[in-house]
């Protein structure tokens, strides 16, 4: 690629966001935009992949950063984040949850008017194609993203044993967990249209804007950093296919590489925490300490067993029964029957402790934990990998939530018709439940990441010292520069990310339009 040839837009980072930033831009046939992706770019599905077509296995390998994060003081955990089109819309387990109400109402209480409930119900109904309630109140028909729910005769026999056990166990009856007002245990609503295909944004957002003229898709290309003129940015440096960095101009540059590729491009540009900037030998070119800071990300952890023959639940879903309830605040805890998790890879220390491939068992993720990460680079070189401390169980107030919901988890999975299909317990046991040091210890060697990682590059007002983008995403000190991704979310929202972070791409892209 020529680098005298300009855009109007460079989005960087084809993921949930980027995606649909980028189909939402070049709608205008007169607006040039190039989107850059570091990892590959599948234009069809005979082309793609099965790892990212499996929406029953999530894709922690094949397609991923190969990143690792400190997790707490003592441990250290691998972190696939996505490399590919359509990033975590292509290869995670395809929950599309949205968050409640009171989540982005925060987020207009915290400076940013624009995103409260009032302002984004509108996106996410037009994002949605509902195949159960499109079309009714509180939902859209037609969208580009599909969502379904698991059928009553789609559940593995743990499901509907879970299912019943939170029933008997007095949550109330949820048939639709995208309802604002609702709560308890139902199917799960995923961004799939049948029991077995993954639908990512690179699909339903890119696909259809293959064939615009105005739409350039750059795979593979890995992106040091933003190119400034005075304060104005007009364009990247990057390198494609492994040759060597170019320049490529635009007159708008939006970071859409994630809550650690977006702040880790920022750093290397010369805009974070003036000390750490100097540190690194890049020059300081606006002071913000925002960026990095403020990492935060939903533990999860669980009660779990090896399984009897004949319930592995080999090729099927994750989870398709959760059961969300409250702690702190609405709907802040969420509990799911794991059909299976596949420890080949993955979570060496359940794999070590189980001695076995797999385990199925409950799992609880806690929504809104208080401690807090930071993401940090080592060096200045963008094939580094940037360093990721995730700060867990840093504030003592989240080992009491996380013992609350392990023992939820006990109570659980020890219904009898749930416990009968496991060989043993793996790590738990009684002594555990009722020994608090001993629960603690638990807590420690077992809680790992649900990988979403938000809030690195926050939004907020300009009083705001930990604010790194203004409500329109534009970065503060510098011109024609944007960030579009889930490092911009001021707090967390009480359910999975990633439909929340499509519809940042829809709500930043109606807003950047006109400027």
């Amino acid at each position: 690629m020529s680098t005298s040839e300009a855009f109007d837009d460079i989005v960087v980072g084809a993921g949930s966001s980027g995606s649909v930033l980028a189909a939402r831009l070049s709608e205008d046939p007169g607006r040039r935009v190039l989107l850059v992706e570091a990892g590959p770019h599948y234009r069809a599905t005979g082309t793609t992949p099965d790892d990212l077509l499996d929406a029953n296995t999530m894709s922690l390998v094949d397609h991923s950063w190969g990143f690792t994060a400190r997790l707490t003081r003592n441990r250290r955990v691998m972190f696939p984040l996505a490399k590919v089109t359509g990033g975590s819309s292509a290869v995670g387990n395809t929950v599309a949850i949205r968050g409640t109400p009171q989540d982005y109402d925060e987020w207009a209480k915290d400076g940013n008017p624009l995103w409260s409930w009032e302002h984004v119900h509108p996106v996410f109904r037009a994002l949605e194609d509902d195949l159960d309630f499109g079309g009714r109140d509180f939902h859209g028909r037609g969208g580009p993203v599909p969502i379904r729910r698991w059928r009553p005769e789609e559940l593995t026999a743990v499901q509907q044993e879970f299912r019943d056990a939170c029933l008997t166990a007095g949550h109330p009856w949820a048939d639709d967990h995208n309802h604002p007002e609702s709560t308890g245990v139902g199917p799960i609503p995923s961004n799939r249209r049948d029991p077995w295909i993954r639908v990512s944004t690179a699909m339903s957002y890119l696909w259809p804007a293959a064939e615009r003229e105005n739409l350039a898709i750059l795979p593979r290309a890995i992106v040091d950093r933003v190119v400034f003129e005075g304060q104005r940015a007009v364009g990247v440096v990057l390198s494609a296919d492994g040759g060597s960095f170019e320049a490529i101009r635009a007159r708008r540059v939006i970071l859409a590489a994630g809550a650690v590729g977006s702040p880790a491009i920022l750093l290397r540009s010369g805009i974070g925490p003036a000390a750490d900037l100097r540190a690194l030998g890049v020059s300081v070119r606006a002071d913000l300490p925002g960026v990095g800071a403020g990492l935060t990300d939903q533990p999860r952890i669980g009660v779990f067993m090896t399984p009897k023959p004949g319930y592995e639940n080999e090729g099927k879903s994750t989870g398709q029964i959760v059961t969300r309830t409250s702690a702190d605040r609405f709907n802040d805890l969420y509990y799911a029957m794991v059909n299976r998790f596949d420890l080949t890879h993955h979570f060496p220390e359940l794999r070590r402790v189980a001695g076995a491939r797999a385990v199925f068992g409950v799992m609880v993720v806690l929504r809104r934990q208080h401690s807090r990460g930071r993401v940090t680079l080592a060096s200045s070189n963008p094939y580094a990998a940037p360093a990721v401390d995730l700060g867990y169980l840093s504030d003592e107030r989240d080992y009491g939530l996380l013992a609350d919901g392990v023992r939820g988890c006990w109570e659980l999975a020890r219904s009898p018709k749930i416990f009968d299909k496991g060989e043993q317990v793996v790590a738990v046991d009684e002594r555990v439940m009722d020994d608090d040091q001993a629960l603690r210890g638990y807590i420690e060697s077992a809680v790992d990441s649900a990988y979403n990682p938000v809030g690195t590059a926050r939004m907020g007002p300009a009083g705001d010292p930990r604010a790194v983008v203004d409500q329109h995403c534009a970065v503060y000190g510098a011109e024609n520069l944007h960030v579009v991704d889930a490092s911009i979310m001021p707090s967390m929202v009480c359910a999975n990310t990633h439909l929340t972070v499509v519809m940042i791409g829809e709500r930043a892209a109606a807003l950047l339009r006109d400027r």
